[in-house]
Formats: C-alpha cells, sequence, structure tokens
C-alpha cells in the first residue's frame, strides 16, 4: 500500500511550490561583451544573445578608453572630478556624437546642466557620471538605430506588381498571374538592361527613415513602428517584458497564455508552468528571461586579431569568421539555419526571415574636419604674429563661426586664447572617439514580394528569376493556389560594425532560408567560353536573345532546355560538343 503524506506537510510542500513561483529568478552576472535581446516571433518570444568584440576584446573597452581621454581633457587640475567651472565647458549628448561622426558646425545656447550630470548632489562630477550622462544622451558604446526605410520601400514595390499583374483585383498572385510578371514589369526597365531593381519598380521613392531607440542618434524621423525586438537589461527581475510578453501573445485575452497561444515545446512550458494550471501568466513568465538563451551568436567588428598578428579581411579566407553561432536552445526555435558567408548567419524565427551579420565597419576619421578647422583658425590669426584666437574676436568674424562653436570645448585651460596647439589636441581626442563604438542596426525590409524573388540577393530581378518566381512563391502559399501579401515572409537584419556600418546590412540571397533550388547565381560563371562573358553584358549569367550577337538558329542550338536563355553550363555543353565533333 502506498503511503500516503500528512496532510500538514502537503500544505508545506505546496507553501513551497508557490513561494518559488512567486520568487524572482536569480540574475546571473553578465560577461563584459554581452547583449541580451528577446524578439517577438509571431509564434513565440527568442531571446537572442550576442557576445560583441571588438578586435580581442569586450566591445565597450574602447569606448571606455576615449570616455576616460575626454574626462581628463576636461579635468583642467586633474583632481579625478569636474567642479561646476569644468563641467559647464561640456557638450551635449547630440553634440558629441555629431562632432565624432565629423560633421562640422552647429552651436547650443548652453552647456550641460549640474544637475543633470551631479547625480549624487556632492558639487562635482565624478568619472562615472560623466560616462553615465553620455552613455545615456546617445553617446555610448552601442548605438542602436532601426531602420524602416527598406518595409515602405518593399510596401512600394508590392503596390507596383500587384497592380501590374493582378489582372482580377483580388489581392491574390497565382501560378498563372505570375507567369506574367516578365512581361507585365519589363515596361519598367529604364535602363533597358534586363535587370529590375526597386529603384526602377518605384519611381515615387520616399525619404529612408530611421526609427532610433536606446539613445541613439536620429538619422531622419519615420512614423514609429513596433520591431519587436527589446533589449533585456541585466538587472532583473524583468516585470515589465514578462507583462508584454503575455500581452503580445494572449489571443483571447484572458491574461494568461495556453498552450495553443504560444510555440513553447512542452517541456519549457511545463518548466515555467510553477502552479501546474496548464496557463503561463506574467509572474511565471518572468523566469523565461533567466533561462539559457535561445541563440546565442559571436560577433566580431573591426580588426580582428590573434595570434600571429593581424588578420582583418585576410584572416577570413583562411576560416575565421566575424560571426559564428555558439549554441541553440532547445528544439525547432530557428528553422533552416544557414551562413550566408564569414560575416552573416540567416534563419527562420515564426514567420519572419532573420539574419545577424558582423562587418569591421568604418570608424570615422576626424582628420579631414581637423584640417577644415584649421584652415578657419588660421583665415582668423591671418598675418598676425599671435598663434591663437580670442574669445572676444568672434564678433569681428560673424561670417567664419566655425572655430567659434567649439571654442568653449577646445581651449583646454579655458583662458579665453585657443591656440594651434590647443586645437590639435584637441581634435587628436576626438580622433579616438571616431571609432570608440559599436554600431548595431536593425532594418525592417517588410515583406517583400522582390526579396522572395531574388534569389541571389543582389538587388536585381534577372529574367531568369522573373521567369522562375513561381518556384520560390509557391512554399509560400497557405492554399498553393497564390500569394497574397501576408503570405510574403518578413525580413529583419541586424547588422553590427565599429563606427559606421557603411552602406547598411547586405542582402542575403533567398536560397540561405530553404525552399526550392535558386537559379544560377550571378558572376558565378567560372570557366565559360570567352564568348559568354563577352555577351553577357549585363552580368546576370545567362544569355537572352537581345544580347545574342550570333544567328537565331545557332541561339536555339545551344538553348538546349529551350527557356529562351543560355545559361553558363548550356555554354559549357555547346563547347564540349563543339570539340567532339573535331
Amino acid at each position: 500500500m502506498r503511503r500516503l503524506l500528512p496532510f500538514a506537510l502537503v500544505g508545506m510542500l505546496a507553501v513551497v511550490l508557490l513561494s518559488e513561483a512567486a520568487a524572482p529568478p536569480p540574475t546571473l552576472a553578465p560577461s563584459l561583451d554581452q547583449l541580451d535581446y528577446v524578439f517577438f516571433a509571431s509564434d513565440r518570444p527568442v531571446r537572442i544573445r550576442l557576445h560583441v568584440r571588438m578586435g580581442d576584446r569586450p566591445y565597450d573597452v574602447a569606448w571606455h578608453e576615449f570616455m576616460d581621454r575626454l574626462f581628463a581633457w576636461f579635468d583642467k587640475n586633474n583632481n579625478g572630478s569636474l567642479d561646476s567651472t569644468e563641467a559647464a565647458r561640456l557638450m551635449p549628448g547630440n553634440f558629441l556624437v555629431n562632432q565624432l561622426s565629423g560633421s562640422i558646425g552647429g552651436s547650443f545656447p548652453s552647456g550641460v546642466p549640474m544637475a543633470v550630470l551631479d547625480t549624487n548632489k556632492d558639487g562635482k562630477v565624478s568619472k562615472e557620471e560623466f560616462k553615465a550622462y553620455y552613455r545615456q544622451n546617445g553617446a555610448g558604446p552601442l548605438r542602436f538605430f532601426y531602420a524602416t526605410n527598406t518595409a515602405s520601400t518593399a510596401r512600394q514595390t508590392n503596390e507596383t506588381i500587384w497592380k501590374r499583374i493582378d489582372t482580377d483585383r483580388d489581392g491574390k498572385l497565382t501560378q498563372t498571374e505570375l507567369a506574367r510578371l516578365e512581361p507585365g514589369l519589363r515596361s519598367l526597365d529604364e535602363n533597358e538592361d534586363e535587370l529590375l531593381t526597386q529603384a526602377e519598380l518605384n519611381t515615387d521613392m520616399v525619404n529612408p527613415g530611421y526609427e532610433v531607440f536606446g539613445g541613439a542618434v536620429a538619422v531622419m524621423a519615420a512614423p514609429t513602428v513596433d520591431p519587436g525586438l527589446i533589449e533585456i537589461k541585466h538587472k532583473g527581475p524583468h516585470n515589465d517584458l514578462a507583462t508584454q510578453l503575455v500581452a503580445r501573445y494572449d489571443r483571447n485575452k484572458d491574461g494568461k497564455l495556453g498552450r495553443e497561444e504560444i510555440a513553447f515545446d512542452r517541456a519549457l512550458f511545463d518548466k515555467l508552468d510553477h502552479n501546474l494550471d496548464g496557463y503561463l501568466d506574467a509572474g511565471e513568465m518572468i523566469r523565461f528571461f533567466s533561462d539559457e538563451p535561445d541563440l546565442i551568436f559571436r560577433a566580431s567588428v573591426g580588426t580582428m586579431t590573434r595570434v600571429g598578428g593581424l588578420l582583418g579581411a585576410v584572416g577570413l579566407s583562411g576560416g575565421q569568421k566575424r560571426l559564428e553561432q555558439l549554441s541553440s536552445a532547445g528544439k525547432g526555435v530557428a528553422k533552416s539555419m544557414k551562413r550566408a558567408n564569414a560575416d552573416s548567419v540567416g534563419f527562420e524565427l515564426g514567420d519572419t526571415r532573420f539574419s545577424v551579420q558582423a562587418s569591421q565597419g568604418q570608424p570615422v576619421n576626424i582628420n579631414n574636419t581637423r584640417a577644415f578647422y584649421l584652415r578657419q583658425f588660421t583665415q582668423i590669426v591671418g598675418t598676425s604674429k599671435k598663434d591663437y584666437v580670442e574669445r572676444s574676436q568672434q564678433k569681428d568674424f560673424p561670417q567664419n563661426p566655425f572655430v567659434f562653436q567649439i571654442f568653449t570645448q577646445a581651449d583646454r585651460n579655458n583662458d579665453g586664447k585657443l591656440t594651434r596647439v590647443e586645437l590639435n589636441a584637441y581634435f587628436d581626442v576626438l580622433n579616438q572617439g571616431g571609432g570608440a563604438h559599436v554600431a548595431l542596426q536593425v532594418s525592417d525590409q517588410g515583406r517583400s514580394l522582390f526579396s522572395v524573388i531574388d534569389a541571389d540577393g543582389d538587388g536585381r530581378l534577372s529574367l531568369r528569376e522573373l521567369r522562375s518566381a513561381w518556384t520560390r512563391i509557391k512554399p509560400l502559399s497557405k492554399d498553393g493556389k497564390g500569394v497574397v501579401v501576408g503570405d510574403l515572409p518578413r525580413t529583419l537584419q541586424i547588422a553590427l560594425a565599429q563606427g559606421n556600418i557603411g552602406g547598411g546590412p547586405r542582402p542575403v540571397p533567398a536560397a540561405v532560408f530553404g525552399g526550392p533550388t535558386p537559379p544560377p547565381m550571378r558572376r558565378t560563371t567560372s570557366n565559360v567560353p570567352a564568348w559568354f562573358s563577352r555577351m553577357d553584358a549585363n552580368g546576370d549569367g545567362d544569355i537572352s536573345p537581345k544580347e545574342w550577337l550570333g544567328t537565331t538558329e545557332e541561339f536555339r542550338q545551344i538553348d538546349t532546355d529551350g527557356d529562351g536563355l543560355i545559361s553558363a553550363e548550356e555554354a559549357r555543353q555547346y563547347e564540349a560538343r563543339l570539340k567532339k565533333e573535331k
């Protein structure tokens, strides 16, 4: 006979279980290079951890070194803190960011209020308070940008395509309608190179837009769009995030999540369901943010180093990768995880095609800005024997305000005289800051039919890609008969770089995300006959009748599959036949 637990013991056990569920999860100390995010995918939240390195060091080390040097520049008496006079020379965070980006000109009515800087109200500004101010005002070690311009372009491109080939205006593109893709869009090929770009499909392009989160710098305002990607702060508990999570997936609005509302596997759901009622509430979901992340990556920006010397771009060919996946917890969280190249990987989270990329980046060279200010300085000094500019001269040079706009910051000893030595030394400090931060850009490319058709991800649609579009679109169709905009996957890219990303994230070929084998990739036509390379004027890896310089009969002989294009393989086979005939 099974012995029953005493009633009192059962009650005590219940109290223990409930108290464990209510208690906040332990907070683990993060590594110095760690960034944590949660992405609200269409079916479940996914935690992503990035270990970001600049060279061989945690990403924020260079920023601390720069901030230490900048602090010392304003610490005139070198006592380790700034008094009210020294602090009055500080520039606001946005002004510092502009200077570090190489901008020229601009002014602000006053410095940073002492009350904002001196958070502990001891009458002075410590180095920690100095760093905290700039970190919180857009000049920290990580600049987070959210770009929506490509999503806007995707919407416009979809509208162009639907308008031209959705003949029955039912909002669905069928196989028959997609067969008219090439002739329906041919008139938009402005340069007549038989390649279509999104610019050609959109003659009324909107201006790029950027949403800015986490104190980053606004490049251009845009309507607020929820990226679904939220930073997880290292300090818990994460009550607000847990509440957002439940609200995001709570379809029946009962304040809790059933198994059918969130695509957690049974093991994870049961682990979080501490009261064993078959539902997850916000209190239970707090623990989701303390468990091991679903995906962990290491991203290396800047110049990569290892024993034996600098690698830079050369090292990548030797096997070292800027972006590496360290682990993946759970099954089926990320589908089709595949490397696009040494710098990026692509995968699917719910209905989103997601990619993470890392690049060397482009630290801003402040020396060009330095040269401009030195020329302005020299013009003010003129033929005078004194090699300094006095603050009182500002009224005499209204046409040359630039030096006076940075006078307060550059005049290190605050004596009202800016020497050439001081001006150069000031730009020496700024030059260190030009590459002292990491840019993290999240680019929302929306639900783009163009990206699905663009098999090699080069931003151009070739004749072969247009003619074979249905092979890549059919798997997305929920009924197998056609595709509506909602069937298209959303595309989201995370790009990391030192300083500036430079041109934004690179497109990831559709083939990375699985699906049918794409048509031959462009510019991969090795070992082709010389005549093929000469005739392939647009470099798309095919020769069309327009590019063909021979007779129609010869074209048909080489085009063995009769698809109206001569591929590189068909050209090689033709040459092989000629050799046999000889």
